[in-house]
Formats: structure tokens, C-alpha cells, sequence
């Protein structure tokens, strides 16, 4: 009996790593797949972007949009980011991987509330507000909207192209940065929840 026990309790033991490893394995693959979906674009707007009324510049990759205007006089880049959800939406700037040290503006629309914040990118998989890790909020929200039946948010923000922050990014016109496009989930408002699609690009400002 005692030797059945044994038996039991080791059977027991080997399953648990058996199902430990397979969770481990699960999890470096989807981590190498997150890794590969935000870096698959990089390089690869053959297009680039297309010229707008009032010098402005546009990229598209799938449904998300980029656009931009550098504002000379107050040294600022005003930027508006469309994608097809109604949860949070976001651009990074210049990461170094994946979205490592990314100057990350990420927001979303909650009854009729546009809500927008200034992170950083703390490592390849996870960010930060900028105000949590001792910076500052450098970006200016300008308006917002959401769609529910067309499945839509567009924000519309400035921020310096410098703004002095370690946990910003300086910005130079006529300079080739890597950018991050991410959006949420539908009715995710939040600024943590894991992306439902991302993409990354090379352009010129």
C-alpha cells in the first residue's frame, strides 16, 4: 500500500512538471511571436507615406493610421492615430527592441472622455508611465473620438520634439525613427491590457 502511494504521488509529481513545462513552452512561443509581430513590418513600407493638405503626412499599414505634422514654430510633431477598435490605441517612438525605451502615447475614449497618456517603454514586452517612473506627461491631447458602430478611435495629441524627459524621445525633422502601431481590444480602456494587433515601421519624419 505504502508502495502504491509512492507510485501515486510520483505519477502525480511528473505530470505537474510535465504541464509546468508545456505552460513554460507556451509561453516562450507566444513571446517570440509578440516579438515577431511587432517587428515583422519594420522596413517594409515599400509605399511610404503619402502627402496630405497642409503638409501633412500620412502611413497606413492594414486598417491603422499614422499622421503626422512637425509645427516648426512651436517645435512640437502633432500627430493623430486612427484603428479599427474601440478600446486603447497607440504609437511608440524610437524603441531600441520591440518597444523597449519607446516613447509610448497610448489612449482611449471612455463616454465621450478622450484619455491619453506619456509612457515608457521598460522593457521589450512592458511600459510605464513616465510620471511613475520620476518623468514627466509631455503630451498635449487635442481631441478624441470613438465609434461603436464603425469600430473606431482616432486620437489627436502634440507633443515637443524635445522635451528634455529622460523617458521621452528626441524628435528631428528629416531624421528615420522606428515606429510602433498597436491597438487594443474592443472596449478595452485601459492603458495595460495586451494589444489585439501590432505592427512597426521605418519613416521619416
Amino acid at each position: 500500500m505504502g508502495g502504491n502511494s509512492g507510485d501515486r504521488a510520483g505519477a502525480v509529481a511528473l505530470k505537474g512538471n510535465i504541464v509546468t513545462m508545456k505552460l513554460l513552452k507556451k509561453n516562450i512561443v507566444f513571446t517570440a511571436l509578440l516579438a515577431a509581430v511587432v517587428l515583422a513590418g519594420c522596413g517594409n513600407d515599400v509605399a511610404g507615406p503619402t502627402e496630405g493638405e497642409g503638409g501633412w503626412l500620412e502611413y497606413t499599414v492594414d486598417d491603422f493610421t499614422f499622421e503626422w505634422l512637425i509645427e516648426d514654430s512651436l517645435s512640437t510633431i502633432r500627430v493623430k492615430i486612427t484603428a479599427p477598435t474601440t478600446g486603447w490605441v497607440a504609437v511608440g517612438f524610437d524603441p531600441t527592441l520591440v518597444m523597449n525605451e519607446a516613447n509610448l502615447i497610448i489612449g482611449y475614449v471612455s463616454g465621450g472622455s478622450v484619455n491619453i497618456r506619456d509612457d515608457f517603454g521598460t522593457g521589450q514586452f512592458s511600459h510605464d508611465a513616465d510620471t511613475n517612473l520620476g518623468g514627466t506627461d509631455d503630451v498635449e491631447t487635442i481631441s478624441g473620438s470613438e465609434s461603436g458602430t464603425n469600430l473606431e478611435t482616432t486620437l489627436e495629441f502634440r507633443i515637443p520634439l524635445d522635451t528634455g524627459d529622460q523617458y521621452d524621445k528626441t524628435l528631428v525633422d528629416g531624421n528615420t525613427y522606428t515606429f510602433i502601431f498597436a491597438y487594443g481590444n474592443n472596449d478595452a480602456d485601459d492603458y495595460t491590457s495586451v494589444h489585439a494587433w501590432a505592427e512597426s515601421a521605418s519613416l521619416e519624419l
